[in-house]
């Protein structure tokens, strides 16, 4: 099913720096320039409440949503967060109630990391001076961004060196049992 996304946002945070860029509805494929990280949260989170509402959440409902997942959403990294086309919910999670309301509204986000260069900066400096406050940031991805850094790596001396940082996260997180 390839449905137009109804609104994108495509976001980056480096530290406490962040930057995001709308991008509006979206179908097939798009390249963008990483955002300006000159934006703040506050910013952030009122345009992407009045997204949610645009598609037919009420103000209370958007605020609720955005200050449930704004911890996960708008953490280190870089993402594309974007709005579920409806029609793609319905088919995957068909909804039946009984008596049927007037009206229902489903409003579902999705959420894309994205491994940009300066993810795989920061990632690779953080392994070499063993920099595990920066290494925390990106936690539940640290094993999925190493992945996708060897498999596009050309440079054989440099996938030895990550291959042993993605075989500790890997032993790490597969024995802790927080996750």
């Amino acid at each position: 099913m390839s449905d137009e996304i109804p609104a994108a946002i495509l976001f980056e945070r480096r530290g406490a720096q962040l930057g995001y860029r709308m991008l509006g509805p979206l179908r097939g494929q798009a390249a963008y320039a990483p955002p300006e990280l000159s934006s703040s949260l506050d910013s952030l989170s009122t345009a992407l409440e009045g997204i949610l509402i645009s598609q037919g959440l009420f103000p209370d409902e958007a605020h609720a949503m955005l200050e449930t997942w704004k911890d996960s959403w708008f953490e280190e990294g870089s993402r594309l967060i974007y709005i579920v086309p409806r029609r793609f919910i319905d088919s995957v999670l068909p909804l039946r109630i009984s008596p049927a309301p007037a009206m229902t509204t489903r409003v579902f986000v999705g959420r894309l990391e994205l491994v940009t260069p300066a993810t795989e900066r920061a990632v690779e400096s953080a392994f070499a001076s063993n920099d595990q406050l920066t290494l925390a940031k990106y936690n539940r991805f640290l094993e999925p961004i190493l992945s996708t850094m060897i498999q596009k790596s050309t440079d054989t001396a440099r996938t030895e060196q990550l291959e042993p940082c993605l075989q500790g996260v890997s032993t790490r997180l597969y024995a802790s049992p927080q996750n």
